[in-house]
């Protein structure tokens, strides 16, 4: 890439951060609204899903970054507790995901929770920071997730743990997994892929009119607790996840 293409192109990305921090200025305030709203008799604010799904959606709107396509949303009732697992592939994921109409709360890297605005949106949400690295901030993210998915509320993990830095899906963590198990909820496998052409892993740098698909797989519970179900398990969705994302690609 000469000079005055990355010039253009730190300028552009530059334009679309800022139209995303305005539209995320927007509608703070109307999150915080909808929050004591419904608080007194949703505590796990799960009825909010809507604006923040609106806010996702006004994004790629005001800034033409993706085209999102969503498959498989049938596989999902709004009136039952999943807990989803997806492969991630770039910081969009999340939006893409937020595309679904199933209500969720997510683990994050708890960086982003201090980032003005955003952070103290998410933390207004309830969603759940995670200190990379830390085995005690796993354990209580772990403590967070039960406790959301013991009160109805769904919860999506990257199981990965990280961004791939190829697209490729990468070995899995076990903690969603088991407490899938422990809590009898289905897990249910989420395939995207696209994200990473939008803004790939160590770059700030957007692309626009980027094609994105998010694919829901068939829910599947485990047949035990102890660690020999739980680690097929593991391995039945990564490799259903990972033939999923080649037949995406190969269509």
């Amino acid at each position: 890439m000469d000079k005055n293409n990355f010039l253009f192109d730190a300028v552009k990305s530059f334009f679309y951060w800022f139209l995303i921090a305005v539209c995320t200025l927007v509608f703070y305030p109307l999150l915080l609204m909808a929050v004591i709203c419904v608080y007194p008799f949703d505590s796990a604010r799960k009825g909010i899903h809507p604006i923040i799904s609106s806010w996702a959606r006004a994004i790629l709107f005001i800034c033409p970054l993706m085209n999102v396509k969503v498959e498989g949303e049938e596989y999902l009732n709004s009136k039952d507790t999943y807990i989803l697992v997806s492969n991630h592939q770039s910081i969009a994921d999340i939006l893409v995901a937020l595309h679904l109409k199933q209500s969720f709360k997510f683990i994050a890297k708890k960086e982003l929770f201090i980032i003005p605005i955003l952070g103290w949106a998410m933390s207004q949400a309830g969603y759940i920071p995670l200190l990379r690295g830390s085995h005690q901030s796993s354990r209580k993210a772990i403590m967070i997730a039960r406790s959301l998915v013991q009160r109805g509320v769904s919860v999506l993990f990257f199981p990965e743990g990280t961004r791939s830095p190829d697209g490729m899906i990468r070995p899995f963590k076990t903690g969603a997994f088991k407490l899938a198990a422990e809590t009898d909820v289905p897990i249910v496998p989420i395939v995207i892929d696209g994200t990473r052409n939008l803004v790939p892993k160590g770059s700030r740098l957007l692309n626009r009119n980027v094609s994105v698909k998010l694919k829901v797989l068939k829910p599947r519970r485990s047949l035990g607790r102890n660690n020999l179900v739980v680690e097929r398990m593991l391995a039945e969705v990564h490799s259903e996840m990972v033939e999923g994302l080649s037949q995406m690609r190969s269509h």
